[in-house]
């Protein structure tokens, strides 16, 4: 029996006998083919695992900010990549809901609006709007929202709200 430079040992003389004897005591070096898949399975997953992360783009980590009633008429910062979104009560009960104004700031794009059911059954319960906007570009505008009947025309006098955007 030789060993090579790798490790690996094979037998030089024939006969089961002569094998045995020189097997005694000694490890073989080669490890079975499903424990080496298994090596290699686990490397691919591991290193298939950092591509995903290195890849991973700036939205997993993007904030959202979040605004409320009382924001109203204040100043609020975001950065590219990050999430603006604004909750404000309402009473659709009565008619009567948060739109988005035509003129509002074109450096917010409206991603989607969506709304809260009722705490409690029965008609006149307040819900919250949710509206989801993400930043185009870097700069500063106002976003404008109007609380108004659909059906109606804009009066003088509605109740808006407004908040000053800045965009890092």
């Amino acid at each position: 029996m030789q060993q090579r430079a790798d490790g690996c040992i094979f037998v030089v003389r024939s006969g089961i006998r002569g094998l045995r004897s020189e097997l005694r005591g000694r490890e073989l070096r080669m490890q079975p083919t499903s424990l080496r898949r298994y090596r290699f399975f686990l490397r691919w997953v591991f290193l298939s695992t950092l591509i995903a992360i290195a890849l991973c783009s700036l939205k997993t980590f993007a904030e959202t900010k979040v605004i409320t009633d009382e924001d109203k008429d204040n100043s609020v910062q975001i950065k590219l990549g990050d999430t603006l979104e604004v909750r404000l009560q309402s009473n659709p009960s009565t008619g009567y809901m948060w739109y988005v104004h035509p003129k509002s700031t074109q450096v917010l794009k409206l991603l989607g609006q969506k709304q809260t059911e009722a705490t409690e059954p029965g008609a006149g319960r307040p819900i919250v709007q949710i509206f989801t906007f993400e930043p185009r570009r870097k700069g500063d505008g106002i976003l404008l929202l109007r609380y108004v009947r659909a059906w109606e025309k804009p009066m003088l006098g509605e109740e808006q709200f407004t908040v000053n955007v800045v965009i890092e």
